[in-house]
């Protein structure tokens, strides 16, 4: 008796395990939304050994460098860009997607909480041409918003130029503007 009821147990477990377990067989996970985040770190290894000119203008005061950075520094360069995923579980659904075949549009549903306000994939001949985002915190004390645009080279499909502008306010102080343009030679 005891034999057959830890047989049936086995044989319940065995089954709730295995239905329970079922995965994507091909072993990837399909987004939601543009992958943004992916899209940008295969980029990256792309750039390394180009150099970049950019201009940075800070509350009107304008700067200019052109560097050839490591893998590493263009990780922290493009870091803005790498921060827009919205592919995450807490944000399925939160997003209304439009398409056409020059566009694909990613904006937050009224009501949702998101930092990422918006993202706009233009293509060209089938390619990503452009990518940008707007993003935007605020709290009572604080606010912060950034738009960011890449550009993509239609024939090599690597970024040859992107620009970022970041405005943060902090009450009772003067709001701070950063922008920076900068074009991949």
């Amino acid at each position: 008796m005891k034999m057959r009821y830890y047989s049936s147990l086995l044989l319940m477990l065995s089954i709730f395990w295995s239905c329970s377990n079922i995965s994507n067989t091909n072993g990837t996970e399909e987004t939601a939304y543009f992958p943004f985040k992916d899209f940008v770190e295969v980029q990256i290894p792309k750039l390394e050994g180009k150099s970049v000119y950019k201009v940075i203008n800070i509350n009107g005061k304008k700067e200019t460098s052109q560097i050839t950075p490591t893998q590493e520094e263009w990780m922290k360069d493009l870091d803005s860009f790498l921060q827009v995923d919205i592919n995450k579980p807490a944000l399925s659904g939160a997003y209304e997607t439009q398409k056409s075949e020059k566009y694909l549009i990613h904006e937050l549903k009224e009501g949702e909480k998101g930092k990422i306000k918006k993202i706009v994939v233009q293509y060209e001949g089938g390619e990503v041409k452009q990518i940008s985002f707007i993003s935007k915190t605020e709290n009572p004390f604080y606010s912060s918003q950034s738009r960011g645009v890449l550009m993509f080279d239609g024939e090599t499909g690597e970024i040859f130029q992107y620009s970022l502008e970041n405005i943060q306010e902090i009450i009772f102080s003067k709001p701070n503007k950063m922008i920076v343009n900068a074009s991949v030679e």
